[in-house]
């Protein structure tokens, strides 16, 4: 095993899991691109172009959890399709404003504000599809996780 390819890339890798929990860090992409440095620098001979691929498509997959993850928790939540809108735009706004914190302070709000204002739900109704968003917010996070957790294993039982 080649050591600079191996640290470079793992460092990469720890970025990546670091920012499926932190908002502004980069997360499966950076996952992905430890995996395809490794494979170009040891010239793809535990890391095929086959397996980079794989990878690639993973780590794209990855980024419908995140979405999917508050859309569900919401609808589960019985909040309307503008409760939805909200609560992405919100968490979009929040990672601008505020991180992690402003994420998911941000996903309940827009959540019930646009359930109220537009939707003409009530706050108790409003609030528990907010909860709701949040909700599927941790689960989608915590299938990213298993993702990368099965990404890296992959990877490491390749290389190793």
């Amino acid at each position: 095993m080649s050591l600079w390819p191996f640290i470079i890339a793992l460092i990469l890798i720890l970025i990546g899991l670091a920012g499926i929990i932190i908002p502004g860090l980069p997360d499966m992409i950076f996952i992905f691109l430890g995996v395809l440095i490794y494979g170009i620098w040891t010239g793809f001979e535990k890391i095929t172009v086959g397996f980079i691929l794989i990878f690639l498509v993973l780590a794209l997959v990855s980024y419908l959890f995140d979405w999917l993850g508050i859309i569900l928790g919401a609808k589960k939540s019985r909040a309307t399709t503008l409760g939805i809108i909200g609560a992405v735009l919100g968490g979009i706004l929040g990672i601008l404003v505020g991180g992690i914190l402003g994420m998911i302070l941000m996903t309940v709000v827009g959540t019930v504000i646009f359930e109220i204002i537009f939707a003409k739900k009530n706050l108790t109704d409003s609030i528990k599809a907010g909860i709701g968003s949040i909700i599927g917010m941790i689960c989608g996070i915590f299938l990213k996780l298993i993702l990368a957790g099965t990404m890296i294993g992959l990877f490491l039982a390749r290389i190793l």
